[in-house]
């Protein structure tokens, strides 16, 4: 259990980063525009409901943690492969339901998204299979 929550504290920052790295610098301007109208914004910028935010932030390294990690049994490339799957899996129902019921949701964001899950994920649970092990 201590392991398993000291993995969680090593995972959930690095998760944190990469995605903020994604979201505000690199796809900040995809983003804006796909979500046009949708989006909560201040000014130009995007500016999400923070609490729902965080939530999300601290879920998906659990998920990772919980289930990827532990199938993967320490075989790095599995754990990644693994972590992207799940994050396919996760975003794509994120994005998918959203696609399913709301009028503007745009297709070429469901792929985008998609994808990204799938690659944060995958990275996340590779380094985590890394990180793992120094935690016993």
């Amino acid at each position: 259990m201590l392991e398993t929550l000291k993995l969680y504290a090593a995972t959930l920052p690095i998760f944190l980063a990469i995605d903020m790295i994604w979201l505000g610098v690199i796809m900040a301007g995809f983003y804006n525009s796909e979500l046009g109208a949708l989006a909560r914004r201040s000014g130009e910028a995007l500016a999400p409901h923070w609490p729902s935010a965080l939530l999300v932030y601290f879920l998906i390294p659990l998920g990772i943690v919980l289930y990827v990690v532990p199938k993967g049994a320490g075989d790095p490339l599995a754990t990644a492969l693994w972590g992207a799957l799940f994050g396919l899996i996760l975003y794509g129902v994120y994005d998918l339901t959203n696609y399913a019921t709301l009028a503007g949701w745009p297709a070429r964001l469901v792929v985008v998204d998609m994808l990204w899950g799938a690659v944060v994920c995958g990275i996340v649970a590779l380094i985590a299979s890394y990180i793992a092990p120094l935690m016993r």
